[in-house]
């Protein structure tokens, strides 16, 4: 798969960068990742519709980074596999808005603080056991790839958890925007350009286009704003020259800025 297989590409960079530029000493010094990363469950409470809100936090050491679910050209998007739990049908992480980092021409979207990802969780009767992996790159001055291991028993009922509100609170907004996505057929894929209306979110506005099929990957979007509407053009690219189609109806476009994001829900052609 093209995500898998560029996340393998980054990975193998960082580690070729990793020697060139960090000493010996340094590299030495990072034998666990404790050291940069951790990640405490926080079990959270069970809805009356059955659905189970928990949370992970992570703490991150000063300096440190990682990346939002669409990490950008110089980030490694996070891959999360849930599929020792019990008694759970699906886990769907809420994840807070991102920060945008710029490195030369290439973005990176994620956090460099602590912060908690809420995880929205299908459940049968009775206690759930939430069991998996979770897989992240983290980033200073070097980049490393990190995994997670997870396991929890969320019981029935249990105390709503503050942090997990304010990190739900803290989701871009879902609003109702006019949008079209203009297609033109490319090698492997399609250009696609965006035209939203939605009003700014501050300085160096971000557009980050997601379908979804994991299969399709979206460079880096180039972005004009004019007035009440910004602009977007990017590419949508599968591996193996796979021919695809694109549903307008299930894009999903993120507008990122310094005073938040917000979030629209398909696009007209």
């Amino acid at each position: 798969m093209i995500r898998k297989m560029l996340t393998f590409i980054r990975l193998l960079t960082f580690a070729v960068l990793l020697g060139a530029v960090a000493p010996a000493m340094a590299r030495a010094q990072i034998t666990d990742m404790s050291q940069v990363i951790s990640v405490e469950v926080l079990p959270g409470w069970r809805r009356a519709d059955g659905t189970h809100v928990a949370g992970l936090r992570f703490s991150l050491k000063r300096g440190w980074k990682t990346y939002w679910r669409s990490a950008g050209a110089a980030g490694i998007s996070p891959q999360m596999d849930w599929r020792g739990s019990r008694n759970v049908r699906s886990v769907t992480p809420a994840w807070p808005t991102p920060s945008v980092f710029r490195q030369g021409d290439a973005l990176s979207i994620g956090y460099d603080r602590d912060f908690i990802l809420p995880l929205l969780i299908a459940a049968g009767n009775g206690p759930a056991e939430l069991r998996g992996r979770v897989d992240i790159g983290v980033c200073a001055d070097i980049c490393l790839p990190a995994q997670v291991d997870v396991a929890a028993v969320l019981n029935i009922g249990g105390q709503e958890d503050p942090g997990i509100r304010a990190a739900l609170a803290d989701r871009p907004r879902r609003v109702e925007a006019r949008a079209r996505c203009l297609l033109r057929p490319i090698a492997n894929g399609f250009a696609i350009t965006g035209q939203i209306e939605v009003p700014s979110q501050g300085r160096a506005e971000a557009v980050v286009f997601e379908m979804p099929d994991p299969d399709v990957w979206v460079t880096d979007a180039r972005v004009t704003r004019r007035g009440g509407r910004i602009d977007a053009s990017a590419q949508m690219l599968k591996s193996g020259n796979r021919s695809f189609g694109i549903d307008r109806s299930q894009m999903r476009i993120t507008v990122i800025g310094s005073r938040g994001a917000v979030e629209v829900m398909g696009c007209t052609g």
